[in-house]
Parts: C-alpha cells; sequence; structure tokens
C-alpha cells in the first residue's frame, strides 16, 4: 500500500513539471519563430512541397480504397477467414491481413491508420494492435523500386534485393513480436470455428445488413475521411519541417552530425548519411 500511495504521490508531483516543461518549450519555439521569419517560411514550403507533391497523391488513391473496403465489410470477411493463418503465426486476428496486405502494397502510415481504425472498432486489443504497427507499417514498393533503386543508386535490378530485405525483416519482427504481451489481460471475444468461406460470407452480409448505406454516401464519407487524415499528417510534415530547419539554421543539426561522425566514421559511414540523419532525410 506504502509504495502504491508513494507512485501516486510521485506522478502528482513530475505532472506539474512536465506541463511547465512543455510550456517552457513551446514558448521558446514561439519566440526563434518570430526572430526567424525566414526560415520558418522556407522550412513550411519545403513540408508543404514534399506533401502536396508527394505523400497526397502518393497516399490519398490508397486511403480512399481502404475506408471504401473497411465500410463494406471486407476486413471481418478477411478476419473470420484468416483468423486460423494469422493467430498462430503473428498472433494477432485475422483482420490483421488486411493491414498486412494494405501496408505492404501502400507504405507509411497507412499500415498504423487502419490499425488505428480496427483499435477503434473493437477488432483488436491494444497488444494486438502493437504488434500488428510493428511489421505492417513500412516504405511502399514503389519507393524501394523506384526511388532508392533507380533514383538513388542507378541500379533497377537492385530494387528486387531492397524490397525483398525490407519486407523479410519486417515478417522476422512479426513472428518474434508474437511472443510480445501474450500476458495481457485484455481479450475480445471471437469465433474459435474452424476455416470457413460460408462464416466468412455470413458476416459479410450481416455487416451488410447491419451497415445500409447509398453508394454515393459511402463514397462521399471515404473521401472526406481520407482527405481529413491526410490533412493532419500534412500538419505534422510542416511542423517539423520548420523544427529541422530551425535547427538546421542554428548549427545543431551539424554539432550532432559531427558527433556521428567520430562514432560511425571509423565503421565506414559516408559523410553525407551522418548529415542527413539528424534530420531525418
Amino acid at each position: 500500500m506504502l509504495g502504491h500511495f508513494l507512485t501516486y504521490k510521485l506522478k502528482l508531483k513530475n505532472q506539474p513539471l512536465a506541463s511547465l516543461v512543455w510550456t517552457c518549450l513551446a514558448i521558446v519555439f514561439v519566440l526563434v519563430m518570430v526572430i526567424n521569419p525566414k526560415v520558418v517560411f522556407d522550412g513550411a514550403r519545403s513540408g508543404l512541397g514534399a506533401w502536396w507533391n508527394i505523400v497526397f497523391p502518393a497516399l490519398l488513391p490508397f486511403f480512399i480504397v481502404a475506408e471504401i473496403l473497411m465500410k463494406l465489410g471486407l476486413v471481418k470477411f478477411i478476419g473470420v477467414l484468416l483468423e486460423p493463418i494469422m493467430r498462430p503465426v503473428f498472433n494477432v486476428p485475422g483482420t490483421g491481413a488486411f493491414v498486412l496486405v494494405i501496408g505492404f502494397t501502400s507504405g507509411f502510415p497507412i499500415g498504423s491508420m487502419i490499425t488505428a481504425n480496427l483499435r477503434q472498432q473493437n477488432l483488436c486489443t491494444r497488444v494486438e494492435a502493437e504488434r500488428l504497427m510493428s511489421f505492417t507499417n513500412n516504405s511502399s514498393p514503389l519507393f524501394m523500386l523506384s526511388a532508392v533503386a533507380v533514383g538513388m543508386f542507378g541500379r533497377p535490378e537492385l530494387g528486387v534485393v531492397i524490397a525483398g530485405s525490407h519486407y523479410l525483416a519486417n515478417i522476422l519482427l512479426g513472428l518474434i513480436l508474437r511472443f510480445y504481451g501474450r500476458h495481457d489481460r485484455e481479450h475480445i471475444n471471437r469465433s474459435s470455428s474452424p476455416w470457413s468461406i460460408r462464416q466468412a460470407l455470413r458476416e459479410l452480409l450481416q455487416h451488410h445488413r447491419n451497415h445500409k448505406q447509398p453508394l454515393g454516401q459511402l463514397l462521399g464519407e471515404a473521401v472526406a475521411s481520407s482527405i481529413t487524415k491526410l490533412i493532419n499528417i500534412g500538419g505534422f510534415i510542416i511542423l517539423f519541417a520548420v523544427i529541422i530547419k530551425l535547427l538546421d539554421y542554428a548549427g545543431i543539426i551539424k554539432s550532432i552530425a559531427s558527433v556521428l561522425g567520430i562514432l560511425l566514421m571509423p565503421f565506414g559511414f559516408p559523410p553525407d548519411i551522418l548529415s542527413a540523419w539528424p534530420a531525418g532525410d
């Protein structure tokens, strides 16, 4: 009892301190922005350009399709159909197969977004969502095959090696993390029936009966929801682009790169990579 009481008191003590620290950081950030408006503008413009020219057109179609498929009940159909495979292999519900397919074909951050939707709909537990995000939130094949293999290395034949190693690493991570949180007490009641297409179709038809929507309304909601999510992503991209630009202007990025150089240059890391790491490039 005494231990619990002391822990509770410590939490109460640390909450105002953490709040004060964040408040001070926010004030400093605003002052730095006021002092360096041109740097902030350049950072915001570069972040907006990356979002509008790359992220928005690359992810919007996948977001819309994923929303439509979820509203049509395909997630529940796949969940019942692939529960006997996903549960013993990755220790996640069958609905995780939908996240796996969409995540592997579209890339960041749609895997995490769909996982969050599954969690909101009570189709997976918190620990199962964490397991799913660990191996389904990865780079898109287009980025690895085109941007990296062709654009960066100039060798298209490397695309298969890069994508294969990337996906293999994710699958191995999913296999290893199947043991993560196995003593978690949260539980969702699911059907323990064997593999059955009939049962999966029954679940799909039941979903259609319970969620009748005109096609126009379904498409409109899917587009609106997808654009809202992408606007949120764009806000984060612009914010962090401004922060990185300010850190670079203050010389902090170069200082971090110098420290990394002392540690990693003996291992053969090129200087360009060391300067890009602190900025997240």
